[in-house]
């Protein structure tokens, strides 16, 4: 068992050392959450012409909510026409019919009907985003920030704090973490980096006790993000005040440093099981 665990973890770190590579080319994937999927594509044959009808449901109060933007953007690459295009407030009785007859629970949502049979690359896309009801595609699958239908809350507020310690140059670069976040949908628009060499760093490296920079602090409504909270014991730790403190990751981010130390430490090469 224990060999087996090793091995999940090794994998995983691998994983996010991937995603790293990939969030620094240009053309990164817009951010969302990891059952989107949203550049699997079908062969251009199987992409008959077809003209679709959309209706964005939205809530105005929540202005940071999730971008359906890329999900537009995506659906039209699919060889498709965007006959009419509507958007409609949730607060109006059209909003709360639409809510009501396809069993809405998160918003932004989109509804989308038309002739999406005879295209094969549309369906594909559209089976890993929500259902076909009463023969209009229903949008299931969003990223956070959303608002919530049934308490009338937004959820998926979060809070970023990126810790490192300005005197190590060759320490990795803790921004880096931002674009890993943005592939579980997360994104802070206040994210701010904050030094061990000051008052406010030095509080939270004695709070947390942390012993590895840099690092990351994440606080806020962190349940609405299940993507990364399914991997987050893998490389970090959860606080008895809710508080998300990545701690076994740092080791595979790059050069870092140990506080309790003072050391500059330069992780060995991370090896898959297969190799030597």
């Amino acid at each position: 068992m224990m060999e087996k665990k090793s091995n999940l973890n090794i994998l995983l770190f691998s994983a996010v050392a991937i995603i790293i590579a990939v969030s620094l080319v240009v053309g990164l994937v817009i951010s969302l959450v990891a059952n989107l999927s949203l550049n699997q594509k079908m062969p251009a044959s199987a992409n008959k012409p077809t003209k679709v009808d959309i209706v964005l449901l939205k809530e105005s109060s929540c202005s940071d909510c999730f971008d359906l933007t890329p999900v537009i953007e995506n659906i039209k690459s699919e060889n498709v026409k965007i006959n009419s295009e509507k958007t409609i407030e949730i607060s109006t009785q059209e909003g709360k019919d639409l809510l009501s007859k396809y069993g809405i629970t998160q918003i932004p949502s989109l509804l989308l009907s038309g002739n999406m049979d005879n295209n094969a690359g549309l369906k594909s896309l559209l089976s890993k985003w929500g259902e076909i009801k009463d023969g209009t595609f229903v949008l299931r699958q969003i990223g956070a920030p959303y608002f919530e239908v049934n308490s009338g809350k937004i959820r998926g507020k979060i809070q970023l704090t990126m810790l490192t310690d300005t005197s190590c140059n060759e320490c990795y670069d803790v921004t880096k973490h931002e674009e890993i976040l943005k592939q579980f949908g997360f994104a802070d628009k206040e994210a701010k980096v904050v030094s061990v060499q000051l008052s406010d760093g030095q509080e939270l490296v004695d709070k947390y006790n942390i012993k590895l920079v840099p690092t990351i602090i994440l606080s806020g409504d962190l349940d609405a993000y299940s993507s990364l909270v399914k991997v987050w014991s893998q490389v970090g730790t959860v606080e008895t005040d809710g508080v998300y403190v990545f701690r076994e990751g740092v080791k595979q981010m790059g050069i870092y440093e140990d506080l309790s130390t003072g050391k500059i430490i330069t992780p060995k090469p991370v090896t898959t099981p297969n190799q030597p």
